[in-house]
């Protein structure tokens, strides 16, 4: 069993916050959850290896700090399309007759929860978001059992694409996987949960967690040029 990360262009990291947060900034928060998303998933005992899917250049050396292998997709590929490319290289090269896709930008996951999860999964396991909208986990066995979407709206299409196949999927709570970081909302979450992980550090030293004190739906907008 595989672990898969996608990894967008920084450049384009985290829009919803553009208001808020500096092109550097957003570009550092991605790095620090991916950080974490890494983090949890070496520390996993279920895990047979992970792999970056990015064609960004930093993703190189999160690989190299984390012992992952990393995937370059087509330049062409939308999620979806990069997230099969990367399961066919892992079928190909690597052997794996399972995927678990995790996004990069759920800070809070937990290791246990993550063997957890694999221990009860058979053919197709699904995570969703808090909202049961998108997808945050999806854990396929073999890794080509279903067609992806990842569209923001995926967790109905990925259940109902095991219907489909004649698997009846594992549906498990969203639990760690559930906050997933893309408003200022989401941030506070996140502080108020925990502000021990590498995306909580860098939110307070970076004085962004300062700036969302005392706020109801934002801050004014930074004093920045970008």
């Amino acid at each position: 069993m595989w672990a898969i990360v996608p990894l967008k262009s920084l450049e384009a990291a985290k829009q919803r916050l553009a208001s808020l947060l500096s092109a550097s900034e957003r570009r550092d928060l991605m790095l620090a959850m991916a950080r974490d998303v890494l983090s949890a998933l070496c520390r996993s005992k279920a895990l047979t290896g992970i792999l970056i899917v990015s064609r960004t250049p930093e993703a190189d050396a999160l690989a190299q700090t984390f012992g992952t292998e990393r995937f370059s997709e087509s330049p062409d590929a939308d999620l979806p399309a990069a997230l099969t490319q990367a399961s066919t290289h892992l079928m190909e090269h690597f052997g794996a007759n399972g995927v678990m896709i995790v996004p990069a930008d759920i800070p809070l996951l937990c290791p246990d929860e993550i063997d957890s999860i694999l221990a009860g999964h058979d053919q197709v396991t699904v995570v969703p978001d808090s909202e049961n909208l998108g997808t945050n986990c999806l854990i396929c066995s073999p890794p080509d059992v279903i067609d992806l979407v990842f569209d923001g709206k995926s967790f109905k299409p990925h259940v109902d694409a095991a219907f489909e196949r004649g698997i009846t999927p594992r549906i498990e709570p969203c639990g760690s996987f559930a906050l997933d970081i893309d408003t200022a909302n989401d941030l506070r979450a996140l502080l108020e949960h925990d502000r021990t992980t590498q995306t909580g550090t860098f939110l307070e030293k970076s004085a962004i967690a300062s700036r969302l004190q005392g706020t109801d739906n934002g801050w004014p907008e930074p004093n920045h040029q970008e």
